[in-house]
């Protein structure tokens, strides 16, 4: 004699909640599998011969090169952690501005940038110094980004805390920026840097301030090929570039190879040059704002205003700012931060920096563009919040050359 009918139900309420809890527990874990194994000690690519590299894995200041990342519980996929990146690069309104002070700064050509110093632009003293010896940090923001980018300001506010003066380089008509010439700012803004470097000096009232610099994805691209191209007359004593294209045609063709992330990509960038309509159509009445609109991919978005620039395709211009070719003459020390999951960093020169004794380049398994987890003070683990992993790598590199380099010249005076 079976069961009473009244008691099936309970029964099988129960039965359907203990594989309800069973399949989320094996889901669970598997979720958690999955995330373990991209804890990874990050993949190091350098020289044999790097000895300052090698010497920063010995210190305290590279402990993070040498122990496991950890990366937030929206890795499993590249789009999610840059999806999360580009949400932290979206503007902040300008009165959140109020830890920064904006220096305008009017080019040989024309052109406008801005300098946006953390705190307040530096007051030289009446006999040209400052009395603020700290190190300058100069920090240059991604594609159509600026000092308003959140991932900018706690950068800005990393650097600060690890004893350095950030400023940030607003490039030429970008978000608040005014369009006052016929450049826009983009990966050619490293010949913008001998005049921006000028301009730093000058107002720290310092011909011989210490700088350092960091780059965020085409920050970083414009960084390293001024780097390349003035070598040992930079003018700047250590650098890190985060999630930067190095191998800019083929950068190109992956971005031809994605049509879908490269019509992603044009969208911001959209939204824009249609904010600049009436500068564009008085400094560079060639472009055109109903091509822009149709644009369906970044590439084609770029050939509608890179010809006016004096290029004479999209090629053009990817080969004329490749990078590769020059990180052979790079004499700054160099860490390269990247994501093997990272799409837009894709090829990575490995060989050319494998050859410069300069460059280290540092790849965890997760973290897509941009999208590197930092540690909160919550006890909340990996998170988005705060600064990332790669702020922090960035600001104990930069720390570690500036001490190795001053206790250099130290022991050469008093040889």
């Amino acid at each position: 004699m079976g069961p009473p009918s009244g008691a099936a139900k309970p029964m099988a309420s129960a039965g359907v909640a203990v594989g309800a809890a069973a399949a989320a527990a094996a889901a669970t874990a598997a979720l958690m599998a999955r995330y373990m194994r991209a804890v990874r000690v990050p993949k190091l690519v350098c020289s044999e011969d790097a000895e300052d590299l090698q010497q920063l894995l010995l210190d305290e200041a590279g402990a993070a090169l040498r122990e496991p990342y950890w990366p937030h519980i929206l890795h499993w996929h590249w789009t999610f952690s840059s999806f999360l990146a580009a949400v932290r690069a979206a503007p902040l309104p300008p009165s959140f501005r109020r830890s920064s002070e904006e220096q305008l700064l009017v080019l040989r050509d024309g052109g406008t940038v801005g300098l946006d110093w953390w705190g307040s632009v530096p007051v030289p003293t009446p006999a040209g110094g400052s009395i603020d010896s700290r190190p300058v940090a100069l920090v240059l923001p991604g594609m159509a980004n600026s000092s308003l980018s959140w991932y900018i300001r706690r950068c800005m506010e990393r650097f600060a805390r690890a004893g350095f003066r950030p400023v940030a380089l607003n490039y030429r008509g970008v978000e608040h920026m005014p369009i006052t010439s016929p450049r826009l700012g983009c990966a050619d803004t490293w010949k913008d840097l001998p005049e921006v470097l000028v301009a730093v000096r000058a107002a720290v009232g310092s011909a011989s301030a210490r700088i350092v610099a960091v780059g965020f994805s085409m920050g970083g691209t414009i960084l390293a090929k001024y780097l390349g191209e003035m070598s040992g007359a930079s003018g700047i004593q250590a650098a890190v570039i985060i999630s930067p294209p190095l191998s800019y045609p083929a950068h190109q063709q992956e971005l031809e190879n994605r049509p879908v992330l490269s019509f992603a990509m044009a969208l911001p960038l959209k939204l824009w040059l249609w904010s600049k309509r009436a500068q564009l159509a008085e400094h560079l009445p060639e472009i055109k704002m109903s091509k822009i609109l149709r644009s369906t991919s970044l590439l084609e978005l770029a050939g509608t205003f890179l010809v006016c620039q004096g290029y004479t395709d999209v090629s053009a211009y990817f080969r004329e700012n490749d990078p590769e070719p020059v990180l052979r003459y790079i004499e700054t020390p160099m860490l390269i931060v990247a994501a093997t999951d990272d799409p837009l960093a894709f090829p990575i020169p490995r060989e050319a920096i494998r050859r410069n004794p300069k460059l280290l380049l540092a790849e965890t398994d997760g973290g897509g563009h941009l999208g590197w987890a930092g540690w909160t003070t919550a006890s909340m683990g990996a998170t988005m919040a705060g600064p990332s992993w790669a702020d922090s790598m960035a600001a104990r590199f930069l720390d570690f050359h500036l001490h190795r380099s001053r206790s250099r010249a130290r022991l050469k005076a008093r040889l």
